[in-house]
């Protein structure tokens, strides 16, 4: 946390100085205003003060427009944006918003966001239905939702068509139901009744929080194929997984539809459509367990 002591008096306030040190509402705050700022085309000093006020808990704030650029008051707000709220920005990144993503073609500030518990974990599409989205770094999904709101990612980072980040939200955020699937979420599967009405539900939402979803889904798809996750008490290196140790030859892309049909073809689990029901980090167990048994049987190979 950063401390802020308020001059001439013994008062003095904290406010994060990292996304991790963010509460959710906050984090929500800050895109809110990022979108509105975009869309009313007001200068990044506004934008600043807002975010800025809104994290001492300053409820009334002076208009960026009514602030001299000579007066003190204006080279203090620069100062302490600068010194106090430079982790909101980056230039590049897996994980990043701007101003080329989602809903608008204006590029003046670059967010990043690198929280992997979800900061949007409803999304309200109508006054009498809610959307339940997935936990920390996506943990509660199935094989089968974690693979296509991937694909349709990448889709719409592809064409920059909202409408396939609409379907990649449809397979992350889904309506409540009584019945636990298998990774432990209280929803309706994909494909269920209903889906259309999904479709043009998400279609609606707001696009901060569109971009919000976004920013997060990213930020958990390069840490699951670069980081270490634990599961069942081991240790996994995605890196391996994904990148394997250190080569430098380029080869086609492996794709989590390509996983799929080779699980599916060990028979260690059933069909595809079996495996698609399966928790994503059991998926990541039985992916570890392939790449050790591999290694162990090239280091026999290599000893006879």
């Amino acid at each position: 946390m950063t401390r802020i002591d308020i001059y001439g008096t013994d008062k003095w306030a904290e406010i994060p100085s990292s996304w991790d040190e963010m509460t959710p509402a906050q984090i929500r705050f800050v895109f809110k205003t990022y979108d509105e700022c975009l869309r009313k085309g007001a200068s990044p000093l506004d934008f600043n003060i807002r975010v800025l006020y809104h994290l001492l808990g300053i409820r009334r704030r002076t208009p960026a427009w009514k602030i001299a650029p000579e007066s003190p008051l204006c080279e203090n707000i620069y100062m302490l944006c600068e010194r106090c709220l430079g982790f909101l920005f980056t230039d590049s990144g897996a994980g990043s918003a701007d101003g080329a993503t989602a809903g608008s073609s204006t590029r003046r500030l670059t967010l990043s966001c690198k929280r992997l518990d979800n900061p949007l974990p409803t999304l309200r599409v109508s006054p009498f239905r809610v959307l339940h989205g997935p936990g920390t770094l996506c943990q509660d999904l199935t094989f089968g939702e974690f693979r296509q709101a991937s694909a349709a990612l990448n889709q719409f980072f592809k064409t920059s068509d909202v409408s396939e980040l609409d379907d990649c939200i449809r397979h992350l955020y889904r309506p409540w139901s009584f019945r636990t699937n298998r990774a432990g979420r209280c929803v309706r599967p994909i494909g269920s009744d209903g889906s259309l009405r999904e479709i043009k539900a998400i279609a609606r939402v707001p696009m901060w929080q569109k971009n919000l979803i976004l920013v997060w889904f990213s930020s958990c798809l390069d840490y699951l194929q670069k980081e270490k996750v634990i599961v069942d008490g081991d240790e996994i290196d995605m890196h391996l997984l994904f990148s394997g140790e250190g080569k430098s030859g380029k080869t086609e892309a492996f794709t989590w539809t390509d996983l799929l049909v080779q699980i599916a073809r060990e028979g260690t689990i059933g069909t595809m459509a079996e495996v698609d029901r399966e928790p994503l980090f059991s998926i990541f167990s039985i992916m570890w367990s392939n790449y050790k048994e591999n290694k162990r049987y090239e280091k026999a190979s290599k000893t006879k």
